[in-house]
């Protein structure tokens, strides 16, 4: 019997409000495995001007954020339109994970934007979004969901840990899958990259040339979001409220420095099993001073494994394709031990074109 392969898009646009990561993927079953392929892959930067509303899109009042919606809606459905006519291909579904603009479990709120209304009456292919508000609903945090896919995808790894806007790891090592958010990292690491005039620190380059400020090292790692055990998640507000304000008052390389070791350190304390297999993805695995001191401080002689470029810049985009496919196939896609929920479900809403 053929196999049925089903290709799906999956986009992903992370806290770092940098642009849009686009996945054309493949899926099948091989002995009750699920199996992907990468086939076409872009990265779409953000304008200046819809980088800004984004980062700042927490903020605006309720006619303003509909509007952004709306116009990350129609900015998503364009560049795919795009890409699917420049690579001639025919995905049967679009996944799109959307951009967070609020996440507070506690209050069972959660917000992306990007229309997926939008999405699908330009493109007129089905498309599955909202993939966090059930789980909310359900008291789960919504986040992070990437683990189901690391552990059906990359399973042959212990940990996978993605350090985009925030680092996040999955445990996949033992039956039950648990995963948390463990500290914010490019979207500080960002933020003071621009205050010397750059989009992002290239290489580490800023922070090697600062200095580590112990006292603020302390401070950091005494925060009470590191106190708490999983399932946790980190959330925009939060960082701005907590984070932020400590930052305050020194220089940017010392920031850069100080913030780059505290995120090395927050990794390694979130691996407890020795010599494990660790894969490290996301834009904070180009930084080489990060991963420098990632291994630094690498006291159980894990192996931390860089893979190939598409794997560490589309790993996000790939796993959100194949969460929208287990949605569109009515299979589970979100663990309740990964999020904390009372269920385990299938999420995501589901957005079919009919016109008459």
């Amino acid at each position: 019997m053929k196999t049925k392969k089903f290709n799906v898009i999956g986009t992903m646009s992370g806290t770092s409000c940098d642009g849009l990561d686009i996945a054309y993927c493949s899926f099948w079953r091989e002995n009750k495995v699920w199996k992907y392929s990468l086939n076409k892959s872009e990265f779409v930067p953000y304008t200046n001007t819809l980088n800004k509303k984004l980062l700042g899109c927490s903020h605006l009042n309720s006619f303003d954020l509909k509007k952004l919606d709306i116009e990350l809606g129609e900015f998503t459905a364009d560049k795919l339109l795009n890409f699917i006519k420049k690579n001639a291909i025919k995905p049967t579904l679009i996944s799109t994970h959307g951009h967070t603009v609020l996440h507070n479990p506690s209050e069972k709120i959660t917000l992306q934007i990007g229309n997926p209304l939008v999405i699908n009456y330009k493109t007129k292919i089905d498309v599955i979004s909202n993939f966090r508000e059930l789980d909310v609903l359900m008291g789960g945090q919504g986040a992070p969901l990437v683990p189901y896919g690391d552990k059906e995808l990359f399973g042959e790894y212990d940990y996978c840990i993605n350090i985009g806007g925030i680092a996040n790891v999955s445990k996949l090592y033992s039956k039950e899958l648990s995963a948390y958010d463990i500290c914010p990292a490019n979207i500080v690491l960002n933020k003071y990259a621009k205050k010397r005039g750059l989009p992002f620190d290239k290489n580490g380059e800023l922070a090697s040339n600062g200095n580590k400020i112990n006292s603020l090292l302390e401070k950091l790692n005494q925060l009470n979001y590191y106190q708490l055990k999983g399932p946790k998640s980190l959330d925009i507000n939060y960082i701005e409220k907590k984070f932020f304000p400590l930052l305050t008052g020194y220089s940017s390389e010392d920031v850069l420095n100080t913030f780059t070791n505290h995120i090395a350190y927050q990794i390694n304390k979130s691996i407890n099993k020795e010599k494990s297999k660790v894969l490290l993805t996301g834009g904070g695995t180009y930084n080489n001073y990060l991963i420098k001191k990632i291994n630094s401080i690498n006291k159980l002689n894990n192996d931390f494994v860089v893979p190939n470029n598409d794997i560490i810049s589309f790993k996000e985009a790939i796993i959100f394709g194949y969460l929208g496919l287990l949605r569109y196939l009515e299979l589970e896609n979100i663990n309740k031990s990964v999020t904390g929920s009372s269920s385990s479900s299938s999420s995501g809403s589901i957005f079919k074109l009919n016109l008459y």
